[in-house]
């Protein structure tokens, strides 16, 4: 709709100025003199524009370069450790990751549907990212007096301010850029990730560095301690309001949004799914790949609530020391990002997109299993690896899959569907999930993971496989 707004936009200027000539001539002007008027007020129009268009690019660019620096320094492993330092169980932390991820996706489907109603504006946005940003320092100050609800209620808020100001911004962004027009922004995505990796590997070796229980500095006479972790956290949220504040400043293009009820826009959209569920369940094929996502979606939430506690505790003293070590393993982690998707979109290409959704879980699989089977930081750090690389396998995977199963309209559905059917089977799994690894460890967990993974959702997939072939033979 912007599009066409802006289009029709460029059509009344164009008009307006060839309105003025007509009329300016017949008041018997030299015509030279007019027509150089005009080109000088379109030029003056059009430099204004571009201006504007490079402002807009320079604030993006800063406030993605921010936002990679907080991602970094403030990661979600950092903050489960820190978190399980507190005084949190093993239970509580994952409980509360399991709480974040249901919130993360209510918040996401509703910020959606409001957008689609009202404009959003950067303002606003902005805000969202200083929200994000200040949990950091509340979670520091939680971490330093020991306080698990703090903690947890800084934690919850921060990922509803960090999912709010992911949807709208991007949302923002399309909107208000032409991503081809900048190759500074082009690449950002590149640029992000060494950002990215160069912040977790800092923020690693400053908590380790200046430890939690405090590194006396003598200024002046006066003695203080260092914490580690309220540096990290400072930089991160630092960061994040100055990606807010840079946003803040971003020229909108105006965009026409209907004026209705936001309350019974979203009330008929849940109404739409409950109607199209049973059309969707009753195609085998899209009920397969929909138990099968959710229960490997459920494998990651608890996996990666533990990854980095479990590290920690077992490495502390030892390679890069403990902070430091996880810092690594996450950096290579990181970098699969670079080279991952071409992997996939070829061998998709190649092999198809079924095969690759089983060779992708089955490497998702080693990677929980090799913290069960050979805990060595070698060993682990290259599980991590083939563990991105096939959950990046996967994901890609889904999404051509479902391209090309369903319409535009069945795909709106069966992603909004997914966000609210798995609210429950989350709320009963990821609890049962957490009490196991509070009685019986962390490393049985981990097995029990990636037993899953390949005798769960692997043969999931091995029906779709069967059902999508016989399907198309038909």
């Amino acid at each position: 709709m912007a599009k066409k707004d802006g289009k029709k936009k460029k059509e009344v200027d164009d008009s307006s100025l060839q309105e003025l000539g007509f009329k300016v001539k017949g008041k018997n002007h030299i015509n030279s003199e007019i027509e150089q008027a005009i080109e000088k007020y379109a030029k003056t129009r059009q430099s204004n524009k571009k201006d504007i268009e490079s402002k807009n690019i320079k604030r993006f660019f800063c406030k993605e370069v921010f936002d990679r620096i907080s991602y970094g320094f403030g990661s979600q492993q950092f903050i489960n450790i820190l978190f399980f330092h507190t005084g949190a169980s093993y239970f509580t932390v994952g409980a509360i990751n399991g709480i974040r991820v249901i919130l993360n996706l209510i918040i996401s489907f509703i910020a959606d549907e409001y957008s689609r109603l009202r404009k959003v504006s950067r303002k606003f946005i902005g805000f969202t990212g200083v929200i994000f940003g200040f949990s950091f320092i509340f979670m520091a100050m939680a971490r330093f007096l020991h306080s698990v609800p703090l903690f947890a209620f800084a934690l919850l808020i921060g990922s509803i301010g960090a999912v709010s100001y992911g949807e709208l911004y991007q949302k923002l962004f399309r909107e208000v850029m032409k991503k081809e027009r900048s190759k500074l922004l082009r690449n950002i995505g590149h640029y992000g990730l060494i950002i990215t990796g160069i912040s977790i590997v800092l923020g690693g070796y400053i908590m380790d560095k200046f430890p939690a229980f405090g590194t006396p500095l003598t200024i002046f006479g006066q003695e203080f301690r260092i914490f580690g972790y309220f540096i990290a956290f400072q930089i991160a949220a630092i960061s994040s309001i100055l990606a807010g504040y840079f946003l803040s400043f971003v020229k909108e293009k105006h965009v026409s949004i209907e004026k209705t009820s936001v309350l019974n826009h979203i009330n008929s959209r849940i109404m739409e799914i409950k109607e199209n569920i049973p059309v969707l369940i009753r195609n085998r094929v899209i009920l397969a790949l929909f138990v099968a996502t959710l229960i490997t979606g459920m494998v990651q939430t608890l996996a990666n609530s533990y990854y980095g506690i479990y590290l920690y505790e077992t490495f502390r003293y030892s390679y890069f020391k403990g902070f430091t070590n996880i810092a690594i393993i996450f950096l290579i982690a990181i970098m699969t990002s670079f080279f991952s998707p071409y992997i996939v979109r070829k061998n998709a290409h190649d092999y198809g997109k079924l095969p690759m959704m089983v060779f992708g879980t089955l490497l998702m699989a080693i990677m929980p299993l090799t913290y069960y089977y050979n805990p060595n930081l070698v060993s682990i750090a290259v599980g991590t690896l083939i563990g991105f690389i096939g959950a990046a396998i996967l994901g890609v995977a889904h999404g051509l899959l479902t391209t090309d199963l369903m319409s535009e309209n069945e795909r709106k559905i069966y992603f909004s569907s997914y966000s609210i059917l798995i609210i429950i089977p989350y709320l009963i799994m990821i609890p049962l999930g957490s009490y196991l690894a509070q009685i019986y460890g962390l490393k049985n967990l981990f097995l029990v993971l990636g037993l899953i993974l390949i005798f769960l959702v692997v043969p999931f997939y091995l029906t779709l496989i069967f059902t999508y072939n016989k399907k198309e033979k038909i």
